[in-house]
């Protein structure tokens, strides 16, 4: 009924260490190798919550040149009225890349940081001990997200979402999403921070925090090439955006409300 989006089957194997340590977090910080000035500020903070930390190379999406056959550059046009950026499809990459390591580790949840975030280490940590005690309700907390979402309460402190929320700076995960996640990661057809957040086609249950603790520091950004990217405005373009919009929005509400329900 909700599979929509992305491929059924993924195409390539996934490496993943079959025994991990229960309650095991792992924190992965998504950096690019010149951004030595972002690594200082925000790593601190990262080891702060007492988690081990592993720095992800971020791939440059300057650096794949035409090599694009992975991006579904159609789809993608027909989703967000302009072809993929360089930079967008490096990010989504580079989540990727964090995933896959966080697969191969003895950690069962992950935090994936990109580093132009900011936060209170004593209320993360408190939030992160908080809903990992209620573990079996999740799949996904999203700590640094945009939009409003409709919030409805879950559990102390965490929240479900009856619309779009999106941005992908900051979330918990554990094993079973990620895997999920990276079963219909290609051909991209949209940018991670869009992706992750449409459960309905990985059948995760994803939630967020409420009064949000994890933010954006306004910093410039590193993947975007063009300030002003180039927007189509084709009819055509135009009607399958409002389409894949409309969609997108009843899905997303019937899928957690069912979601929401099956919690109480």
């Amino acid at each position: 009924m909700f599979n929509y989006l992305f491929n059924d089957s993924y195409n390539s194997p996934i490496e993943e260490n079959t025994s991990f340590t229960k309650g095991a977090v792992g924190s992965y910080l998504i950096n690019m190798d010149k951004a030595i000035e972002r690594l200082n500020i925000v790593l601190p903070a990262i080891e702060k919550l007492g988690f081990p930390v592993q720095r992800i190379a971020a791939v440059d999406g300057r650096s794949l040149g035409d090599r694009l056959d992975f991006v579904d550059k159609e789809t993608y046009k027909d989703y967000f009225k302009m072809y993929p950026e360089l930079g967008t499809i490096g990010c989504s990459l580079s989540h990727e890349k964090a995933l896959r390591e966080f697969l191969k580790s003895e950690n069962e949840f992950a935090i994936i940081f990109e580093d132009d975030v900011e936060f209170d280490a004593d209320k993360l940590r408190d939030a992160v001990e908080n809903v990992i005690y209620h573990k079996e309700l999740w799949d996904v907390i999203g700590l640094e997200l945009i939009h409003h979402g409709m919030p409805i309460k879950v559990a102390k402190d965490f929240v479900g979402y009856l619309t779009n929320v999106k941005d992908a700076g900051c979330y918990l995960l554990n094993r079973y999403a990620a895997r999920q996640y990276l079963q219909k990661f290609y051909p991209i057809k949209m940018p991670f921070d869009h992706y992750y957040t449409a459960t309905w086609e990985f059948d995760i249950k994803f939630f967020g925090i409420e009064p949000r603790i994890v933010k954006q520091r306004g910093l410039p950004s590193q993947i975007k090439i063009s300030a002003t990217p180039n927007k189509i405005r084709t009819l055509s373009v135009l009607i399958k955006n409002a389409w894949f919009n409309i969609k997108r929005e009843i899905i997303n509400f019937v899928y957690n409300i069912m979601v929401y329900t099956n919690t109480h």
